[in-house]
């Protein structure tokens, strides 16, 4: 399996290809609680490569289709402050990268190759090969763990927009009102640098399952309420619900469990103004049943369809500028009113102990997007935003405090993620061709 050769066309996660000026990396920081051995991690890391060849890959153009294609060198983790480009040189035109800062390992991983959920059990086995290594008398137990040697799941490989199953009947399918009230600052955001800012939020994991077991609620729709009360608070005039846009995961839905590929949209949660003084035990239990609907068969696959009705779309299309052109009228307005997204427990069982915290996210963001993860007993939110303005995070942690919800929050973090180069390689090969086709045509 080291050797592997794959060529894996890219159709769910397109839209993250054709990004003007490339796509910023998504990244799953894990903090550990003691410093990074670079030896240990080089070994995790290559052995890590052979258990999920398909990480090690570059994106490949072929007659106007992108493909994920095996790399036919390995990149190693470097020691550094700044995150390196995917797809560059620096990381060997790799797609995925592994970087070290302080006790903190990077997963910086391009968003059109899969989502959070896609490349956690290859940071999951990351993280026990490297202790393996580091702690060689010491062993351990880790769930779902997928070792090198181990052959690819039944659907690992799958990609949602060919493979999986999408029927449903449409008298059955659950719907939402999405009118949404645009929060002012997401809209009047200046986007031109890329940078985005955060607060990262932390609270005893314990203390927030009291709490939604106490309420009828779960983790992700607690942060939900929480967070809608609190752009309230600060827009007391508005009229339009305030509106979660969950990020929800398809792949039981549509047959394809194990795939490693971009396999979420989302589920709708609208507060109304006038319900803001609402009871969590009234609140929690309702957006608990809006869930459950939207998540039923029918619901689900038809909000997965979203998947193929935009490939197909692309499909159409001739050129990269068209495609490009394309996805930026869907990418260029923001999000109404913010976007949540939860990637569970880590479920890194006795390796728990050892990681202090683990943060995701992504800069040139155009939403106000709050990125949750839990691991060691704590539950963490990045709450990432296009602006500079704290209110929105002193409001947060307001509505948290009157639930008597105890958490940590760090300062404002102003953070950047680097764009992707395949746009920039891609032109430059585009050019050296066209030099090279004119050239020949003077010769004849």
């Amino acid at each position: 399996m080291a050797r592997q050769k794959f060529i894996l066309q890219i159709r769910t996660g397109e839209t993250f290809l054709y990004r003007k000026g490339g796509t910023e990396s998504q990244v799953f920081e894990i903090r550990l609680c003691e410093k990074i051995v670079d030896k240990s991690l080089f070994v995790a890391l290559r052995q890590a490569y052979n258990r999920f060849p398909y990480f090690n890959s570059r994106l490949r153009e072929i007659d106007g289709k992108i493909y994920l294609v095996r790399n036919e060198v390995t990149p190693t983790p470097q020691r550094t402050r700044r995150l390196r480009p995917l797809g560059s040189y620096a990381t060997q035109g790799n797609v995925l990268d592994v970087t070290i800062w302080d006790n903190s390992i990077f997963v910086s991983f391009h968003h059109g190759m899969c989502d959070g959920r896609g490349v956690m059990p290859f940071i999951r086995t990351l993280l026990y090969l490297y202790f393996n290594d580091l702690y060689p008398k010491k062993s351990f137990n880790v769930p779902g763990l997928r070792l090198p040697g181990e052959p690819f799941l039944e659907t690992e490989l799958s990609d949602p927009v060919t493979e999986g199953n999408f029927r449903f009947d449409p008298e059955k399918v659950f719907r939402v009102d999405k009118t949404a009230f645009p929060i002012p600052l997401v809209n009047s955001a200046e986007r031109n640098d890329g940078k985005s800012w955060r607060y990262e939020f932390s609270f005893a994991n314990e203390d927030v399952m009291r709490l939604c077991k106490a309420n009828g609620c779960t983790p992700p729709i607690l942060v939900a309420i929480l967070m809608q009360r609190a752009v309230i608070a600060l827009n007391p005039s508005a009229v339009e619900p305030i509106l979660c846009n969950m990020v929800c995961d398809w792949r039981e839905s549509i047959g394809l469990p194990d795939t490693f590929r971009n396999c979420v949209t989302s589920i709708y949660l609208p507060l109304a103004i006038e319900e803001k003084e609402l009871p969590l035990s009234e609140l929690g239990p309702r957006f608990r049943t809006l869930v459950a609907e939207q998540k039923k068969t029918d619901s689900a696959r038809c909000s997965a369809s979203a998947m193929i009705i935009l490939s197909d779309g692309l499909s159409k299309l001739q050129s990269y500028d068209e495609k490009a052109a394309t996805i930026e009228k869907f990418v260029s307005r923001p999000t109404d009113s913010f976007v949540l997204s939860y990637t569970g427990q880590a479920r890194l069982g006795d390796l728990e102990q050892y990681v202090e915290s683990i943060h995701v996210y992504s800069s040139g963001v155009r939403d106000f997007f709050l990125q949750m993860s839990a691991v060691n007993g704590k539950l963490i939110i990045d709450m990432v935003q296009p602006f500079l303005d704290s209110d929105y995070a002193d409001a947060f942690a307001a509505e948290c405090k009157k639930e008597g919800l105890a958490c940590s929050r760090t300062g404002l973090i102003a953070f950047s993620t680097p764009k992707d180069r395949f746009i920039s390689y891609r032109t430059l090969w585009e050019a050296i061709a066209g030099g090279w086709q004119n050239l020949m045509k003077k010769a004849h």
